[in-house]
């Protein structure tokens, strides 16, 4: 995916058990297939051509390469795209085309900083050489010959039987004896020193940055010295933007996914069995790290504390706050009203088992029937009584 943008796979099923559904996926080459569309602008998919090589009996090695185009059903592969195009919706383009500008800048800035460091890295020594009042012509012969003098040393040829001249590159490593006069001018030497602040990489630093900006992830995972990354509390930017981004890629699969599991159900016949539709199935994968629910933690607890700072008084109705300040639906808060009637009826359970036990149903029922024995009793003695009088 990152690297070519597409994925392929061609969905298998059982011959004369399609009501198997999928029993497994094989991998499709990029190279060896394309989509096929009904409109581009719109990304209606038709179908894909596959390029199949055509492999006999006679192949040898000089013969071309034969293939046939075979074209393959929308619902025959498995098909996971980047959803970049290139400038003329020719091809996809994956992820990583993002950085090759940079990635190439990195790999230049790279060999010239090595270049750079291996040419000034030694030092080098400056001949100051006295000349006197020798004509130029002279003073420049003068200077040549102590060049080759200290840039050479005597060695004996054995095939020729003769002393030779041989260059000495180490040479200058040498210590030198130069002749001084009368009032001390002669020759100096000096030591140029090597290049400086060859320890720095700031323009590597620099480019690097760039690198990972364009593969968005995060610098500070890779950069901040003496800080070792932390997978906590600590929220950045680019944290979220990264987090973002694969939550991007994980939808591309998604829809990917959804596709090949609708056939898998068209072919088993559920589809229409349970009268199902694309609105019906929903895929969605886990958030990629712990900085993008850190970050939805965060949010709603800026939301309980607008939504407790609005119900502390009685201008502003709890069903209004919830609404409005914690998002909820008329059906949330709906079923939040369930789970309080829930919640309620629980905790008067709990306390009469507190101070009943475990048994305070059959007190109460038998406290229940021994109240109505006595409210008949004390019912019927007063209707007697009313007899009487009335007589």
């Amino acid at each position: 995916m990152l690297v070519e943008g597409e994925l392929y796979y061609e969905n298998l099923i059982k011959e004369d058990k399609e009501d198997y559904g999928i029993i497994g996926l094989m991998a499709i080459p990029s190279e060896l297939i394309s989509p096929v569309y009904h409109n581009v602008q719109n990304e209606l998919l038709k179908g894909f051509l596959l390029q199949k090589p055509i492999l006999g009996p006679t192949t040898s090695m000089n013969s071309e390469d034969q293939q046939q185009l075979l074209f393959l059903q929308k619902a025959q592969v498995s098909y996971i795209n980047s959803g970049m195009w290139n400038e003329f919706k020719t091809f996809r383009l994956p992820f990583i085309e993002n950085a090759k500008r940079a990635y190439r800048q990195l790999s230049l800035i790279e060999d010239s900083v090595v270049i750079y460091r291996l040419v000034r890295a030694p030092e080098r020594l400056v001949f100051k050489v006295y000349t006197g009042n020798m004509p130029p012509p002279k003073a420049e012969s003068y200077i040549k010959s102590l060049m080759m003098k200290y840039w050479s040393k005597k060695t004996y040829n054995g095939a020729e039987g003769k002393m030779t001249n041989i260059y000495d590159p180490q040479s200058m490593l040498d210590a030198y004896w130069f002749p001084v006069d009368n009032q001390g001018k002669g020759t100096e030497v000096s030591s140029l020193p090597s290049g400086g602040a060859l320890g720095e990489i700031k323009d590597l630093d620099y480019f690097l940055t760039k690198l990972y900006k364009s593969l968005k992830v995060p610098v500070s995972r890779f950069l901040t010295a003496g800080d070792p990354f932390k997978d906590g509390a600590e929220i950045t930017r680019d944290e979220l933007r990264f987090a973002r981004f694969i939550m991007r890629l994980q939808s591309q699969f998604a829809i990917g996914i959804k596709e090949t599991f609708i056939t898998h159900l068209k072919l088993k016949g559920l589809w229409k069995e349970y009268k199902l539709k694309e609105q019906s199935l929903k895929i969605r994968f886990n958030e990629p790290s712990s900085f993008m629910t850190m970050r939805n933690q965060q949010l709603l607890k800026i939301k309980f504390e607008n939504y407790n700072t609005a119900t502390q008084g009685d201008a502003i109705s709890k069903s209004f706050a919830q609404k409005y300040y914690l998002d909820m639906s008329a059906d949330d808060m709906k079923e939040n009203r369930e789970w309080m009637r829930k919640d309620a009826a629980l905790t008067w359970e709990l306390e009469q088992i507190k101070s009943s036990g475990p048994n305070f149903r059959e007190q109460l029922a038998a406290q229940q029937a021994a109240a109505g024995a006595a409210a008949g009793a004390a019912g019927g003695g007063a209707e007697a009584g009313d007899i009487v009088t009335g007589k």
